[in-house]
């Protein structure tokens, strides 16, 4: 009677799937990037004209959703998720156009922009404790702080309004290099001016390329993955759990500034729509909603999809109610996918 074979080693598995070619380890990011250049594409090609105006448009559209989904890329990545990063966007965009002033429009929006990402970083802090050593469920935790994070932003800001200096409007939504070329590498150069946002992006891709590198970013990947064998290699999963909350929180306050800026006021429910396409943007870019498997680099293209997908339908014509339509059948379908994944994931395990 023959015997089952025993399954492979982990460092046997982690070769193996070393040796899967490029396409095959990178398909889902490769799709949702292939995804987001056919809409830019077709916003170029349908566009009356793309000028610095309309460049500007589109790298701003998606800048904050992309700042948020960044703290939400953490806590998906340790098995949680964190249904707070609206309503903190819209608290810290209250608070924001709550403290400057007029007056002192310069060394207000300092104090604002220091308070808001304090804020934000408390809240997730507070979250990160309730779940990490409280050992409550992330969704009941970051569904009660939503509803108080809301009701405080609606306190600081019944109504829609405030002041935000025009000069951090225009450092974090407007555009550089307008009055000079800008010199690129074999004697090319840029004439047209440049959108800020594009900045700010490439200083987020370059932030998390250097965050994946440290031992942090290892530990979160090792919770999400298997919390149980992450303890027993001497992971300190509630540390590791606590700082994904508090940088998602973090995030969500910059993207609370990134707001303010682009709409220069202040209004409670600015955020509203940010918790569920951060969640959408990180399950489009190829993140598993049971953790452990995706990337920043997902989410920032899943960010402009759903970002880019309104102006693609303007252009068509469809109707706002139509544009609704098309993109709640886009998160489902999102959702759908990384529920797929996790599937296929549970079945191969059962195999082995």
């Amino acid at each position: 009677m023959s015997l089952a074979a025993a399954p492979p080693p982990p460092a046997a598995r982690d070769r193996a799937v070393r040796r899967r070619p490029f396409l095959v380890r990178n398909a889902r990011l490769l799709l949702v990037w292939g995804l987001l250049l056919v809409l830019l594409a077709v916003y170029v090609r349908e566009a009356p004209q793309f000028r610095p105006r309309e460049q500007r448009t589109i790298a701003n559209s998606g800048l904050t959703l992309a700042v948020a989904g960044l703290g939400q890329t953490l806590v998906v990545l340790t098995g949680g998720i964190d249904l707070s990063v609206g309503p903190m966007v819209s608290l810290t965009n209250s608070l924001a156009s709550s403290v400057t002033d007029q007056d002192s429009p310069r060394s207000s929006m300092w104090v604002a922009g220091a308070l808001a990402l304090l804020v934000g970083a408390g809240g997730g802090l507070i979250n990160g404790l309730l779940v990490a050593y409280g050992r409550l469920q992330p969704i009941i935790v970051t569904l009660a702080t939503a509803s108080v994070w809301g009701g405080i932003a609606l306190y600081l800001r019944p109504e829609p309004g405030g002041f935000i200096p025009p000069a951090f409007a225009d450092l974090l939504s407007g555009t550089a290099f307008a009055q000079q070329a800008l010199s690129l590498p074999f004697g090319l150069s840029w004439e047209r001016p440049l959108p800020r946002a594009v900045f700010f992006l490439a200083a987020l891709v370059a932030l998390w390329l250097l965050f994946r590198r440290t031992r942090l970013a290892t530990r979160i990947y090792a919770v999400g993955s298997s919390e149980g064998a992450a303890y027993m290699s001497g992971v300190h999963v509630a540390r590791a759990k606590l700082w994904a909350y508090t940088l998602a929180g973090l995030a969500a306050g910059a993207a609370g500034l990134v707001t303010s800026a682009q709409t220069s006021t202040g209004n409670a429910l600015s955020g509203n729509a940010a918790t569920l396409n951060s969640i959408a943007a990180v399950v489009l870019g190829g993140a598993s909603l049971a953790g452990g498997a995706g990337s920043y680099l997902g989410t920032l293209a899943g960010a402009y999809v759903i970002a880019v997908i309104p102006s693609v339908l303007f252009f068509y014509g469809v109707s706002t109610f139509y544009q609704q339509l098309f993109q709640g059948s886009i998160l489902l379908l999102a959702v759908g996918l990384g529920a797929l994944g996790v599937f296929r994931i549970r079945n191969r395990l059962e195999r082995l």
